[in-house]
């Protein structure tokens, strides 16, 4: 009698979670930091960061560290990081008109204003939405919300997302390889 009773009582528990699993949203159940948001709100959390060439550090920062730092912060795996160029030329990433929140935004030239240089070919920041994305800017010198306007439209954006990681759970991939140059 003692034996059957456990075994009900493990049938139940183990019925009750079932059921239980059965009935969570596929949202609550992707692994943690994996939603648009979860990556918008990292990228969010290093605004005003000063940029610096390089830079690779809550203290400084630099386009492509961003964007490697960001991904992992979410939870992004087997990630290695690589420099703008060898970033736009990985084939995982896919180019797409339709960006989503926590797409990558990069640039096909660069563009000179009032006598500055802006170096867009070499530049990259997270896509938030309405037209926005955080970058370290070339003008404030810290990481910032920009708009996608002036010489970034004319810079001729464009988007990109990992296809290997599909949507919800949203992680994307710098790299398949532990290519760092």
């Amino acid at each position: 009698m003692r034996k059957m009773r456990i075994n009900k009582q493990k049938l139940t528990v183990t019925l009750l979670l079932a059921i239980l699993i059965a009935f969570i949203p596929l949202g609550a159940a992707a692994p943690v930091g994996t939603s648009e948001n979860a990556t918008v709100e990292a990228a969010n959390s290093w605004l005003g960061v000063k940029f610096v060439h390089g830079g690779n550090n809550t203290t400084t920062i630099d386009c492509s560290h961003l964007v490697y730092q960001v991904y992992s912060q979410v939870g992004a795996k087997g990630i290695f990081f690589q420099k703008v160029p060898d970033m736009k030329n990985n084939t995982d990433y896919v180019n797409t008109s339709s960006p989503a929140p926590g797409d990558v935004i990069f640039w096909q030239k660069d563009v000179t204003q009032n006598n500055k240089t802006y170096w867009l070919a070499t530049h990259v920041g997270i896509y938030i939405g309405n037209n926005q994305f955080i970058d370290p800017s070339f003008d404030t010198k810290n990481v910032t919300t920009e708009n996608i306007t002036g010489v970034y439209e004319e810079g001729m954006p464009y988007f990109a997302k990992c296809p290997i990681f599909k949507r919800p759970s949203k992680f994307y991939c710098l790299s398949r390889n532990k290519d760092s140059s």
